[in-house]
């Protein structure tokens, strides 16, 4: 035979079509399937003590089932996998059990994705959304990172970072390959106006990108965090104002810093967008007038290492949230985040007892409200979950001990909603080792004193709350399980139907 030699690829997919139809139910392809059904080289997370997260290298049984095939010149076919492992609600479904009153999302024409099953839970006006995001992969020895963020900008909604390899093969190269023993990681990007229905955006330049915080203003988005696995991490920031084209710069440290990088915290204030995280064992301040060009900020009135709990930008600059030795403490800034002053420094610990500032919330009434803790020093008693404290203020220089209140659960994080305060977690397990996977709980109250449980949850066993976000008029709550597939809850912070 004379001409050009036909493509390999087309052999092995004509080979595939005819040996191992769609209607075999116990062929090669779903052999395929099944060996693909987690990402070659995706590392399962495992919980160990103190609730931290580690990863290991990669699933054995998979990459040798996919060698096998590969040995025989099977190819994955399609875009790249016939079924994606996050992409179909199937698996979270069959943990709950049969949707109740479930109807599916609007489609984005912008993802290919299957729609997500979403679930009015019962007695409750929350919603279970399942497979709206793709599976999450973390590299090796990372955390899963927060993914699901609020924008309380103009434009409002939320927007997700979920590092996945899933489709990473037909989204690089627009056709099929052979079956890959190492798949980079790639950050995408999504967006939702309500929580519940979400459309594709374009990726995060470059492999491995973990977002820890997003700021937005005047327009502009703004995602930090950092790229690389550890101990190599290098700080990041990404910019954009459409999501459709991103800016990505590296954050500028001091040449003589260990080899790792990474950025913690953004916000924006009257003079932009700053950000703080460490570059070796150093903390750093980066300020920028558009999230575009970074420079290293030089702070003064801060401790050397100021341990920051949270940032949050003001009218008069940006204010942080921390510690002290054994106690809380407040600082604000000028209006460029250069001079710093301390404006509040909390109780020190009474008997065994230590009392922390949290989160803070505009009140209802007017002012400011926190929640906080009261945690126990070391060889004190340690029943779980720690009490809650309520603090209060009127202009978050100065705060004032209120309340002490039983809390309810385990609470990974808190928002605001139309319907009031939200607190999310996992029903204390009484064991810490085990924290902070557990069973799923929500809690929502008016005040902030009186919690009520959100009814009609579904039995999420071993599920981890990463974040809590609330843009005004929806509250996200985000949760993860072991293998890295997401699931969301949508209310509006009231608990009754």
């Amino acid at each position: 035979m004379t001409g050009k030699p036909r493509d390999p690829e087309e052999v092995i997919r004509t080979w595939l079509a005819e040996s191992v139809p769609n209607r075999a139910p116990a062929s090669l392809k779903e052999t395929l399937e099944d060996a693909t059904s987690g990402p070659a080289g995706n590392a399962q997370p495992w919980p160990s003590s103190g609730g931290h997260r580690l990863r290991f290298a990669g699933r054995v049984a998979a990459a040798a089932a996919i060698l096998a095939i590969a040995a025989t010149g099977a190819y994955l076919y399609g875009n790249g996998r016939a079924s994606s492992p996050g992409a179909s609600p199937s698996a979270s479904a069959a943990a709950i059990g049969s949707p109740t009153n479930t109807r599916q999302a609007t489609p984005s024409p912008a993802s290919p994705r299957p729609l997500p099953i979403v679930t009015q839970l019962p007695g409750s006006n929350w919603l279970l959304v399942s497979g709206a995001l793709p599976q999450m992969v973390t590299p090796p020895g990372a955390q899963f990172q927060p993914t699901v963020f609020a924008l309380t900008g103009r434009s409002g909604g939320f927007i997700a970072f979920v590092p996945s390899t899933e489709g990473t093969v037909s989204h690089r190269s627009g056709g099929a390959v052979l079956a890959a023993f190492t798949t980079p990681l790639v950050t995408r990007v999504y967006q939702s106006t309500d929580g519940i229905n979400w459309s594709e955006q374009a990726p995060l330049p470059g492999d491995a990108a973990s977002v820890r915080a997003v700021a937005e203003s005047g327009g502009q988005i703004v995602a930090v965090g950092w790229t690389g696995d550890m101990p190599n991490e290098t700080a990041m920031a990404w910019t954009t104002s459409d999501l459709l084209t991103w800016h990505a710069a590296k954050m500028p440290v001091p040449p003589q810093s260990d080899t790792y990088s990474y950025v913690f915290g953004v916000a924006a204030g009257p003079a932009g967008f700053l950000a703080y995280g460490y570059a070796g064992n150093t903390s750093e301040f980066w300020i920028s007038a558009d999230g575009l060009s970074w420079t290293t900020l030089a702070t003064s009135g801060l401790p050397v290492e100021p341990p920051i709990d949270a940032l949050y930008g003001n009218p008069e600059g940006w204010e942080i949230r921390g510690f002290l030795f054994d106690r809380s403490a407040t600082w604000q800034s000028n209006r460029d985040g250069s001079v710093w002053k301390q404006t509040w420094t909390g109780p020190g610990p009474s008997g065994m007892e230590g009392y922390a500032l949290g989160p803070i919330f505009k009140a209802p009434g007017g002012g400011f409200l926190s929640f906080g803790s009261v945690a126990m020093s070391p060889g004190g008693p340690s029943a779980l979950p720690y009490d809650k404290l309520i603090w209060t203020s009127s202009d978050q220089l100065s705060w004032t001990k209120l309340d002490r209140v039983k809390s309810p659960g385990w609470i990974a994080g808190y928002a605001t909603g139309p319907g009031g305060y939200v607190a999310a977690g996992v029903q204390a397990p009484g064991d810490m080792a085990t924290l902070p996977w557990g069973s799923i709980g929500i809690w929502t109250s008016q005040d902030g004193r009186s919690w009520k449980a959100a009814a009609g949850l579904p039995a999420l066993e071993s599920i981890e709350v990463i974040a809590v976000v609330g843009d005004g008029a929806h509250v996200v709550v985000t949760c993860v399980d072991e293998l890295g597939n997401l699931q969301l809850l949508v209310g509006d912070g009231d608990a009754t139907p």
